[in-house]
């Protein structure tokens, strides 16, 4: 179901990245047929089935029940207006209309939305209760196992499922360790997994160790003091265990996430193992999880604390990856929602290009770039460099834009271009398209790795 964002409405979004300035050439803004669609979702059209009639609503033409044919003609008269489109007492055509006031150049703005209106409608969250009653019941299904059902406990129901699907021994004792003492969301939880995205059962992290190893090792081992006042083991156990079963889960909220969030959603959707791998160490006795790169995450005091509508692991994986980010001379705060440079005093919302650079090589152990646009004309060269890309044809390959939203930039992973328009994930949950035209336009920088060859 396409629910069309209106860029009449504000919007009000936390700035995420710093600012990515070039030169502006004025361009004529042109309005964006921009969709809201939950990622990899059924579609869903409440309220019409192929019963449904239509019918075609009257043309105001008539007064009471009679004709009116006074429209077009001269005020309490029957003879045709033909002062439309001439000057003012006059029968000199007014030529004027339509132009630039003042002059003879035509003003096609006339019907165009404004820049920033633009700008607006790429990206942010959709809060209807139209577009939320309909994002929940759609999660409800994904996170939801079909077999559940009757009186039985959900971990019983979840360990006979798991019999027919072929798991290995050493997978059923893994799965069990899983199970022993799980509440019913985690059980839950765990079912989908097995139900909706079984391919996640065979997927190994940079260890070699495989999902149910690692989320069994997460079900286990202590949650680490400096969280423990913040969360419980159960709830980032089952906050993971979402993130798998529904990546569409994984927001920013209202924290100036967007570019390390954006990488957790790909993190999670290509190698589900690697991130339960990380969330143990994270949240386990050491507070540190050592990424692909060799770079480390850490787990600070009371900082699982700082939510702004995030789940417990979004939380945790987020704040860990921003203060990595920001490197040895800045530090984030999340409940002040900035980094600040202990060297300058300098502050920062979000990541800079560079900075989500480092944090790219490091999650997923590839070469990354990063480059600016510094004219239309460079991000209209990016757009047909990527023209047949696809993040499903591209695992362990994300690719990162930066949209320009005037004060600040908005970081987004790049899904395909396709049938003339550009689809990305928003990490507001959502999945986005613009007009390829728009593309150059509101697009200031991407990174991506090396290899792919689009910079």
């Amino acid at each position: 179901m396409n629910m069309p964002i209106d860029p009449k409405l504000t919007t009000v979004r936390v700035p995420t990245t710093p600012i990515t300035t070039r030169p502006v050439a004025n361009p004529v803004p042109t309005r964006p047929n921009v969709t809201t669609l939950p990622t990899n979702t059924p579609v869903v059209n409440p309220g019409y089935s192929t019963n449904s009639t239509f019918t075609t609503p009257k043309v105001n033409t008539t007064r009471g029940s009679v004709p009116d044919d006074s429209i077009g003609r001269s005020k309490k008269g029957s003879v045709a207006d033909d002062t439309i489109g001439r000057k003012k007492g006059t029968s000199v055509p007014d030529d004027t209309i339509g132009r630039k006031k003042g002059t003879s150049v035509p003003d096609d703005t006339i019907g165009q939305l404004a820049t920033d209106d633009v700008r607006d409608a790429l990206v942010g969250r959709d809060d209807t209760a139209d577009s939320l009653a309909l994002r929940n019941a759609i999660f409800e299904r994904l996170e939801t196992p079909s077999f559940l059902s009757g009186s039985t406990s959900a971990a019983a129901q979840v360990a006979a499922f798991a019999k027919t699907q072929g798991l290995s021994a050493a997978q059923q004792q893994q799965l069990g360790t899983i199970l022993k003492g799980a509440s019913t969301e985690v059980a839950t939880l765990m079912g989908a997994v097995l139900e909706k995205v079984p391919r996640a059962l065979s997927n190994v992290d940079s260890k070699g160790n495989t999902l149910l190893s690692n989320l069994a090792r997460l079900a286990t081992e202590p949650l680490n003091a400096k969280a423990s006042g913040d969360t419980t083991r159960s709830e980032v156990l089952a906050s993971v265990l979402r993130d798998i079963a529904n990546p569409n889960r994984i927001d920013q909220g209202d924290a100036p996430t967007c570019t390390v969030t954006s990488m957790q959603f790909e993190l999670v959707a290509d190698e589900p193992s690697e991130y339960a791998r990380l969330m143990a160490d994270l949240t386990g006795p050491a507070g540190k999880a050592k990424m692909r790169g060799g770079g480390e995450l850490v787990l600070d005091a009371g900082e699982a604390g700082a939510r702004d509508l995030r789940s417990a692991s979004q939380t945790i994986f987020q704040n860990a990856a921003m203060e990595y980010g920001n490197g040895r001379d800045a530090e984030f705060d999340p409940y002040a929602q900035k980094s600040v440079n202990q060297k300058t005093g300098a502050e920062q919302r979000g990541l800079k290009p560079a900075q989500q650079t480092q944090v790219l090589r490091q999650l997923f152990g590839v070469n990354y770039e990063s480059k600016q646009f510094l004219t239309e004309a460079d991000g209209a060269k990016a757009l047909e460099k990527i023209r047949n890309y696809s993040a499903r044809g591209a695992q362990n390959r994300p690719v990162v834009l930066q949209i320009d939203q005037g004060d600040f930039n908005h970081a987004v992973t790049l899904d395909s271009v396709k049938n003339e328009r550009v689809y990305f994930r928003d990490p507001y949950g959502v999945l986005r398209s613009m007009p390829e035209n728009q593309f150059a336009k509101h697009v200031v920088a991407m990174n991506a790795p090396r290899d792919l060859n689009v910079i």
